[in-house]
């Protein structure tokens, strides 16, 4: 897998993946993500946000994407705003291999901790299980966060001693 930069004439694939995984619909990956992208391509986002692209080979299709950032409020600490992998390459290994750059690049660049935040919904089941996995474990809930039944979980990592 080769994970590296995304590129601005990229963004409705970006966009596209998002809704395919049936998490979005068009309106809301144009909300959530779309801002997200355009600041990216103008150069206009703060200093170490990051999005990167998923390929299976050099020049190949997006097969998944992420965001992440530094907490501008705490020291060390990186947030990942999205992983996206595309349905048909679910459980190929594909977020293991962002999640792993993205943990690479944050420790690099002094992270400590890394925290994901998600939704209770049983849509997000897979990806509560799959951040369990790879070691994170959940710091905490808030009932009807998103919505009214829609709690949101937050799961962190300590990068000390991660390999």
């Amino acid at each position: 897998m080769i994970i590296g930069p995304i590129q601005a004439h990229e963004r409705e694939v970006l966009l596209g993946l998002a809704v395919s995984t049936g998490l979005f619909t068009a309106e809301d990956a144009e909300a959530l993500l779309g801002g997200v992208l355009d600041s990216l391509a103008a150069g206009e986002l703060p200093e170490g946000h990051t999005a990167v692209a998923c390929r299976e080979f050099q020049d190949g299709p997006v097969i998944g994407w992420s965001y992440y950032a530094p907490d501008a409020y705490s020291e060390g600490v990186w947030n990942v705003w999205w992983i996206g992998v595309r349905p048909g390459h679910h459980g190929g290994g594909v977020g293991q291999a962002i999640l792993s750059n993205i943990e690479r690049d944050a420790a690099a660049l002094g992270a400590r901790v890394i925290v994901i935040e998600t939704s209770d919904q049983e849509a997000l089941a897979r990806a509560r299980n799959f951040y369990l996995k790879r070691g994170y474990e959940v710091r905490g809930r808030i009932p009807d966060f998103y919505a009214e039944g829609d709690s949101k979980v937050i799961f962190s990592r300590s990068l000390a001693g991660a390999a």
